[in-house]
């Protein structure tokens, strides 16, 4: 497929790429797309905190293992002397230390992820606030990746994975009330259809 800069920028295609590998837990090809997201641009903060984040969806050990990879492919790199940009330096979100913040900040954030209508999931009140104050609280609030950002990481992610469409499909629908267009999402879509085949 030939890229479209104009719907989606190469460096978020780079980084959507990484995402799906993390996903697949396909490690070896993951070394070389994180090679191509840091030849292509990508911060490396931008890269840690789409893998760390990502551990919402995809679990700790996927998580662990892409942060892993990245540290390996990053001492490999300074070895032979790429000095890669680090990008923005991260920045402790003050949701961190204040879980009221984290719930009220999350909610919104949730909320407006859904297209501006409240979601409680009631069946489970747990999982409903693990999801407003910590996934949508302390994650989003990261300073290091937009909400725009932070649903194509995700939409990456969830379509490399079986058994999960109905996030999947939320999420494409998510992505687009957090400022993405319907194109750029469909558009990452079938890209990532044709990047990420074995």
């Amino acid at each position: 497929m030939i890229l479209d800069k104009e719907i989606l920028s190469q460096r978020m295609l780079l980084l959507c790429a990484c995402a799906a590998l993390e996903a697949k837990g396909d490690l070896q090809r993951l070394e070389q797309a994180i090679n191509n997201a840091l030849n292509g641009g990508v911060t490396v903060n931008k890269m840690k905190d789409a893998f760390a984040g990502l551990y919402a969806y995809t679990g700790f050990p996927r998580s662990l293992n892409a942060l892993n990879t990245l540290e390996h492919v990053l001492s490999e790199r300074k070895a032979k002397g790429i000095a890669d940009d680090e990008g923005t330096p991260f920045c402790r979100p003050a949701t961190w230390d204040n879980a009221n913040l984290a719930l009220q900040l999350g909610t919104e954030m949730q909320t407006r992820d859904e297209g501006g209508t409240p979601w409680d999931y009631t069946f489970c009140p747990q999982a409903d606030f693990y999801m407003k104050a910590h996934l949508f609280g302390d994650i989003f609030a990261s300073n290091q990746l937009s909400p725009a950002e932070r649903e194509l990481i995700t939409v990456s992610a969830l379509s490399a994975m079986e058994g999960v469409a109905p996030q999947f499909e939320g999420h494409k629908e998510c992505a687009v009330f957090m400022g993405n267009t319907k194109e750029q999402v469909d558009y990452l879509c079938c890209w990532l259809k044709e990047a990420i085949q074995p």
